[in-house]
């Protein structure tokens, strides 16, 4: 007695439909097709985009795309092999009188998704000048903001009926061929052959895309040609936590802390642990120079200022970078001029979440997401906890919801004493889904920062603005002119009125005078260039005002925000065990200084004439640098010594971290 597969259909004059001509092999394929032509088209206006903005990389750009279509072909096939199980595994349900209908419905929805995702991906990279990356996952995490912002960004009434009609005519297209696999049971042993194909397509697959990303040019943004944007995006989910040994540049420990150790030495520094200890604790001495009242500890108001970079400060920028640079800060200009303005402060990263890490607790950034999204990041060495040590209370308020992005969580895990979000905000005036504009975050902030006042003692209190940031909304009647047509500049312009407003209104209270006020941006506010790392794009402005105490001075060092807390420490006159990567400003040597920062998987290090790129590849891309609205250009005679600093920082931030060796506990 014979017994046949339960999926073999009827033999017959059909019974030959086997292989390429079978019709569920032919709809497949279909869909492999449709895949990479989607992905190609999205190549090309991306082509079209770089090509313009990057003059003299055609070249560049056509070596990138042999690379770029293997990835969508490698990417649509382990794609679309769950797509293939389910066209023989469920083709008797697909074939009852409800699954026929939902199976079209399902090839809608899905070419649906692959048109919208390819529009997606043109706006991504019209704000992040990169393929969908972590910062795409992080988005897809919250969807309810994610959706909100795209709704108050954008005129969904201009952008959807064209994507949907779209969907809908590739949908037609496809309709015999999916009538066709539905109407034509499985010939026998066709099921098995044609996943057993499937399952050794998809295997010869995925050696490309895990041997990618592949970068057949220099530039950075060409590169991003060379992968298709959705496997860019599962890379990115499934890869968040990065690996560092064994994928990174690496060095013996014996080797790589004696030289962190050195770039943390000042001359008010003392080492606490041996030389061979993975820490960096050394005593800082303050007390000598202090800038600040001795009789009485100040208080701190540290405002971090949304996508708030250097290009809205500066008023001159090279020819060719002039659509990057607004002077829309007269508030900032203004108050620059009455206190300690540093002019060349780079970022860490170009997400909120890595200015907290950097401002906050002055950890190196390390591959992947900040730790600030990691597990593992209550209790790290942080301002609060050290603050608190001196007899200091602490207060977060946020103009959003705390709950987004780990934020809240990770501010109470730090030190701070009371968090606050938008829900806390009396006086909600005018919000978008990212939360309360500014003024109305300001407000609030006055009141608060009289309560805690009014209570004996010093007190940190740190706050971070959400107007400049898609949607770029905000309340009309406040900016006396706009000073251009584009929307980004306008609510930067608004953002910078806030604080002018803010400062001004302080000024009256009675705890002003005793008030160290620290400003700075948390990130630029776009990723522009074609270099590996853009470090021009992370340069924001950090200046300390506390008129009675601190004198008016520019100072040119070169900075990062990771040395936010060391250099409030220093000014408040506080000696103190310094666990700290970054340093005190002001006891850097002219000449001196360091930047370091993550883009997607990369990490640079530089000095301000070179800098050196980590990238997951293991290799160090050399470059030379120059401080200022300058990208980064690729050099070989890079020194040994930058090279080394760059992994030692690295390895050694990564291994703290993971070893739970940079927290109070």
């Amino acid at each position: 007695m014979s017994h046949s597969s339960p999926l073999a259909g009827s033999t017959g004059p059909l019974a030959g439909s086997t292989g390429f001509s079978a019709p569920r092999i032919r709809l497949w394929l279909t869909c492999i097709l449709v895949f990479i032509g989607i992905a190609a088209l999205t190549r090309l206006a991306l082509s079209i985009w770089i090509g313009l903005d990057t003059p003299g990389s055609m070249l560049s750009i056509l070596s990138a795309w042999p690379a770029g279509l293997l990835d969508d072909l490698a990417t649509a096939l382990v794609l679309g092999l769950p797509f293939l199980a389910g066209l023989y595994l469920l083709a008797r349900p697909l074939n009852w009188r409800i699954g026929r209908p939902l199976a079209h419905l399902l090839l809608l929805v899905l070419t649906g998704v692959a048109v919208f995702s390819a529009v997606a991906e043109i706006f991504f990279w019209n704000e992040f000048n990169s393929r969908f990356n972590g910062i795409a996952v992080y988005y897809l995490i919250f969807p309810k903001e994610v959706i909100g912002n795209i709704r108050e960004s954008f005129d969904l009434r201009i952008y959807l009926p064209p994507i949907i009609l779209v969907a809908a005519l590739i949908y037609l297209l496809m309709r015999p061929r999916l009538r066709a696999a539905l109407a034509m049971p499985p010939v026998r042993g066709e099921w098995k052959a044609a996943l057993r194909a499937g399952a050794l397509a998809s295997l010869l697959a995925l050696p490309a895309m895990a041997l990618g990303p592949f970068e057949p040019a220099v530039e950075r943004n060409v590169n991003e040609l060379a992968v298709n944007g959705i496997h860019s995006l599962l890379r990115a989910a499934l890869t968040n936590d990065s690996k560092y040994d064994g994928v990174y540049a690496g060095m013996p420990e014996a080797e790589a802390l004696p030289l962190v150790k050195a770039m943390v030495r000042q001359d008010n520094t003392t080492p606490l642990v041996p030389a061979d200890a993975r820490s960096l604790l050394r005593r800082v001495d303050n007390s000598q120079g202090r800038d600040l009242a001795a009789a009485k500890k100040l208080n701190v108001v540290l405002i971090l200022e949304e996508s708030f970079g250097s290009v809205y400060f500066e008023d001159v920028f090279q020819d060719k970078q002039r659509d990057y640079a607004r002077t829309v800060s007269p508030n900032w200009h203004r108050l620059a001029e009455q206190g300690l303005l540093f002019t060349n402060i780079y970022a860490t990263g170009d997400r909120t979440v890595r200015a907290l890490e950097a401002v906050f607790t002055s950890f190196a950034p390390i591959p992947g997401i900040s730790t600030a999204r990691r597990a593992g990041s209550e209790d790290m060495h942080s301002l609060p906890f050290q603050l608190k040590a001196q007899g200091y209370r602490s207060q977060f308020l946020y103009g959003g919801p705390t709950n987004f992005d780990n934020m809240g969580h990770f501010w109470q895990s730090i030190g701070f004493d009371s968090v606050l979000g938008q829900n806390d905000i009396k006086d909600r005036g005018f919000k978008t889904i990212w939360g309360v504009a500014d003024e109305y975050l300001f407000k609030e902030a006055l009141d608060r920062i009289d309560a805690m006042a009014g209570q004996p003692g010093p007190f940190l209190f740190s706050m971070l603005t959400v107007t400049n940031h898609r949607p770029f909304l905000y309340p009309e009647g406040r900016i006396a002119q706009k000073p251009s047509p584009n929307e980004r500049d306008n609510s930067a312009a608004y953002a910078d009125w806030a604080l002018g407003q803010f400062i001004d209104a302080a000024r009256s209270k009675p705890w002003f005078d005793d008030t160290l006020f620290v400003m700075i941006g948390d990130h630029g506010p776009k990723v522009w260039g074609a270099a590996q790392i853009p470090v021009q794009a992370f340069r924001v402005p950090l200046l300390f005002l506390a008129p009675k105490h601190l004198p008016a001075a520019r100072n040119p060092v070169l900075g990062s925000s990771l040395d936010v807390t060391p250099t409030i420490m220093g000014l408040l006159g506080l000696s103190f065990d310094s666990p700290f990567f970054g340093v005190d400003l002001r006891h850097v040597p002219e000449g001196g200084g360091r930047i370091a920062m993550a883009h997607n998987f990369d990490v640079a290090v530089g000095d301000g004439k070179h800098a050196v790129v980590l990238t997951p590849k293991g290799d160090l891309r050399g470059y030379s640098m120059q401080v200022g609205a300058h990208q980064l250009e690729p050099a070989k005679d890079v020194p040994e010594l930058i090279r080394k600093q760059a992994v030692a920082m690295t390895q050694t931030a990564h291994r703290m971290f993971y070893a739970h060796q940079y927290h109070e506990k």
